[in-house]
């Protein structure tokens, strides 16, 4: 059987099963990942698919996030959990177990983690839209001076994959916040900061971006990479976001050569984004 996956009504729509070829796909390219990471000075977690909400609600994702997340569970006497929508909040919590120095940044967490998103049934489609997946992800604990080049070596590694699966060039779209919309948390003044911080990245290493008001994550500006499908519409196939707010929900820092207590950067990316959503890729490439 030459198939790769399938969908199945009684397995729950959007929820795709890898046949042993599609599985030998999945895992070459996680296997891939982690030998590039490896050389990239990438340590390795692994954290649990489901947490209590008090989590989701310490990092901003609850109310901000809920409609696309599954219904939590109620177990324990009205203690509720949630299938994670991302691994953000575990990485933090892993960061947050032991004191760091500035010596010990940058400090790049990477995990292929499974998560679960509640799209809505009418945007499913395929292995290009679906409610679970498992994400090429990472997240880098940096000081300000060392956001230019955790940015460059992020984008070395798009180029390096792209350029070897023979995606071609990808499209960058930096996507910013908008001060009219209450969607944004954080300090106004530090919003328009960190953007800047991002455009002179992208502009001194001369990628190609255009800019887009209101389509920023909650806590921070990101960098969305699209590339064209055979019907000639653009997907967004990953995200590398610079994060500001929520190093400082999760009380993370570490200290720095003055011996004074800092709040690190975090820069959210997945390079390989979903296997569901690179694979779909492929599969019309």
């Amino acid at each position: 059987d030459g198939r790769l996956f399938f969908l199945d009504a009684e397995v729950g729509v959007g929820l795709p099963m890898w046949m042993p070829n599609g599985a030998v796909i999945r895992d070459e390219l996680e296997a891939w990942a982690k030998e590039e990471e490896f050389k990239a000075g990438y340590v390795r977690v692994s954290t649990p698919s489901i947490t209590r909400s008090g989590l989701y609600e310490r990092s901003g994702h609850l109310p901000y996030y809920a409609e696309d997340m599954y219904p939590p569970m109620t177990v324990d006497e009205n203690d509720k959990y949630y299938l994670r929508p991302m691994n953000c909040p575990h990485h933090h919590k892993i960061f947050s177990a032991r004191p760091h120095s500035y010596r010990d940044l940058p400090l790049r967490m990477a995990e292929y983690g499974d998560t679960f998103r509640y799209e809505k049934h009418g945007s499913l489609a395929g292995l290009l839209r679906v409610r679970a997946m498992c994400m090429n992800d990472a997240h880098i604990y940096c000081t300000p001076e060392q956001v230019e080049d955790e940015f460059r070596g992020v984008i070395d590694l798009y180029k390096l994959y792209f350029g070897k699966l023979r995606l071609g060039s990808f499209q960058a779209r930096l996507s910013l916040s908008d001060s009219d919309s209450d969607k944004f948390v954080g300090d106004r003044a530090e919003w328009e900061r960190t953007e800047a911080i991002v455009r002179e990245v992208l502009t001194n290493l001369e990628v190609d971006f255009e800019e887009e008001h209101g389509e920023a994550a909650f806590y921070g500006p990101k960098l969305d990479i699209q590339l064209k499908n055979l019907l000639g519409r653009e997907e967004t196939i990953s995200t590398c976001q610079l994060d500001f707010v929520v190093a400082d929900r999760f009380d993370l820092e570490y200290i720095d050569a003055d011996g004074e207590r800092k709040t690190p950067f975090i820069i959210h990316r997945a390079p390989l984004g979903t296997h569901e959503r690179m694979i779909s890729v492929l599969i019309e490439m």
